[in-house]
């Protein structure tokens, strides 16, 4: 099994980053099945980072792996809450 491929995003993750954005995570996910994503540096998120969120969580799964969040900014938990992804999508290493 291979080692899991780390990622860390910063800056906004809106619908004018997401074009960016995506393929970056995507191309983690040819490298490892499993990717760490790290939020601590995101300072806006929109439905548009939701969706990349969930749609590489699904790629992750449909590899056989796991997309894992990590570290999430007071802007990414306040965003998650409001939409009730919070569980959801469950960021860790935020205590």
């Amino acid at each position: 099994m291979s080692e899991a491929r780390a990622v860390d995003l910063d800056g906004e993750l809106t619908i004018y980053t997401a074009a960016e954005q995506c393929p970056r995570l995507l191309a983690a996910l040819e490298e490892s099945p499993t990717v760490r994503v790290g939020l601590a540096g995101v300072t806006e998120m929109d439905t548009a980072g939701f969706q990349i969120l969930l749609a590489v969580r699904h790629e992750a799964e449909r590899l056989g792996g796991a997309a894992e969040f990590h570290g999430a900014s007071e802007p990414v938990l306040d965003a998650l809450a409001i939409v009730r992804l919070d569980g959801e999508l469950r960021p860790v290493g935020n205590a």
